[in-house]
């Protein structure tokens, strides 16, 4: 009978290992200007977050956020693509191009 429950309980332990993320998480990679959408996607995956701002010229700038894991933090990286182009990258980027007077559509 011990047995049994260790067999049954082992089973069920690699029942619980093998389910695991439907998506796989990409590391966080440093794009580079001038990367396209799907070579973005294809480098860093998909994104956490998605936000597209109008902007006052009515161009349109769009934000991909991915995580960058840290050995205990973790932090938000914002993607800009203007025209389907990668243009910058990082929270100071960021800060710097979404202002008020920009429209968020998304």
């Amino acid at each position: 009978m011990k047995n049994f429950l260790f067999i049954a309980l082992c089973c069920l332990n690699l029942i619980g290992c093998a389910h695991g993320a439907d998506e796989i998480v990409k590391p966080y990679v440093e794009p580079q200007y001038g990367m396209t959408k799907s070579e973005m996607f294809d480098l860093l995956g998909k994104p956490e977050k998605i936000e597209v701002y109008r902007k006052s010229d009515l161009s349109k700038e769009e934000f991909y956020f991915y995580v960058r894991l840290y050995q205990s933090t973790k932090d938000e990286v914002p993607v800009c693509l203007i025209n389907g182009k990668i243009v910058g990258w990082g929270q100071s980027y960021y800060e710097d191009h979404v202002t008020d007077d920009d429209t968020r559509i998304r």
